[in-house]
């Protein structure tokens, strides 16, 4: 029978050998570098490419990162993270405009 320790070390293990680094997807289309992804999302998120020096670093950098490192304001960057996960998956870009509020 395993102790409550072990098995929380197992499970621990078992979280940490899933890594982002081996699910970055190829660049296709007309995206090639990080500036292309980010301009092809819009919401201006291009005004951050410079952040991200490789296609690696876009999808590996975690959102603690770029809040605390990058500067990347809270909207901006959990829409970059809902649309890298979305090219992982094989979703085309396209800029999903921001709604109005109503007044």
């Amino acid at each position: 029978m395993l102790t409550a320790a072990l098995r929380s070390s197992i499970t621990r293990g078992a979280r940490c050998a899933h890594t982002a680094a081996s699910n970055i997807p190829k660049p296709r289309g007309a995206i090639k570098e990080p500036a292309d992804f980010l301009t092809a999302i819009g919401r201006g998120c291009d005004e951050h490419a410079s952040k991200f020096e490789t296609w690696e670093s876009l999808f590996t950098t975690d959102s603690r990162t770029m809040r605390n490192d990058f500067g990347i304001p809270t909207r901006q960057r959990k829409y970059i993270l809902s649309w890298r996960e979305m090219y992982r998956q094989g979703r085309d870009l396209t800029s999903i405009s921001e709604s109005k509020k109503k007044k």
